[in-house]
């Protein structure tokens, strides 16, 4: 059923805050959406490989939901949403739907002076650090304590999910290069680390908590992870596909 709502545009947003705030309505579809997530919850393999998601819900625990997660643009920014607990509005900081990658860096830095009393952390893919690498030298310069995740698939990422969907894996220019980012870090005068197992990533985390300036990690994921659900292109919002692992 489709109601048009019809009035001055002011007069009508003050009329539905004030039925918000009445709340019936409001809570009884926040419990219909709890329900859903309780008989359909978010769901990733769990068979010893380092699964991004893993990640996420490992530095949600470690930062008890105390920090400011910024992201680039790509499956990392999706998963971020999914699979980290933020607790207060305003914790995540990305560019959205019509976001640019190499967003995350520069936005980090602003984070950081918006907040400096909060750890700040940047999640990326090794193909959205790319776009902005070089300010890793503003950071250095300026000693600015930003802990930055690379999601490194040697993929552009959600180009390549679409491709392996849609076009039965004919990967065209999403496959990348291996890059060291724990060695270009250590050019700068910044610490890092590679991290290659679901053992090390805790205490890489913790390695970057402890330390008192920019820190990068290295995560090497899983190189055809796919993020779920998603919506094809020109299809309806439930005709969306996965959920479920593979």
């Amino acid at each position: 059923m489709h109601l048009p709502v019809v009035g001055h545009i002011k007069t009508v947003l003050r009329q539905l805050l004030a039925d918000l705030k009445r709340g019936k309505k409001h809570n009884a579809w926040h419990r219909k959406i709890m329900g859903w997530k309780q008989h359909n919850p978010l769901r990733y393999k769990e068979d010893g490989g380092l699964h991004p998601q893993f990640i996420l819900k490992t530095m949600s625990e470690i930062l008890r939901g105390d920090a400011v997660i910024v992201t680039e643009v790509g499956q990392h920014q999706m998963w971020t949403a999914q699979h980290y607990c933020f607790r207060y509005p305003r914790q995540l900081i990305t560019s959205g739907g019509l976001g640019t990658m190499g967003f995350g860096l520069p936005a980090a830095i602003g984070a950081h002076f918006a907040c400096p009393d909060v750890p700040v952390f940047d999640v990326s893919g090794d193909g959205s650090i790319q776009m902005n690498i070089q300010e890793l030298g503003t950071i250095a310069e300026h000693n600015i304590p930003v802990k930055i995740v690379v999601m490194n698939n040697r993929f552009l990422g959600m180009v390549r999910q679409w491709q392996e969907l849609f076009y039965d894996r004919r990967y065209s220019y999403t496959e990348l290069p291996p890059v060291e980012f724990v060695k270009i870090a250590n050019a700068y005068g910044i610490n890092g680390i590679k991290v290659e197992s679901c053992d090390e990533v805790l205490p890489a985390l913790q390695a970057a908590l402890d330390c008192d300036g920019l820190f990068v990690m290295d995560f090497r994921i899983e190189r055809e992870e796919n993020v779920f659900p998603m919506v094809p292109a020109g299809a309806a919002i439930n005709e969306m596909i996965g959920g479920h692992p593979r």
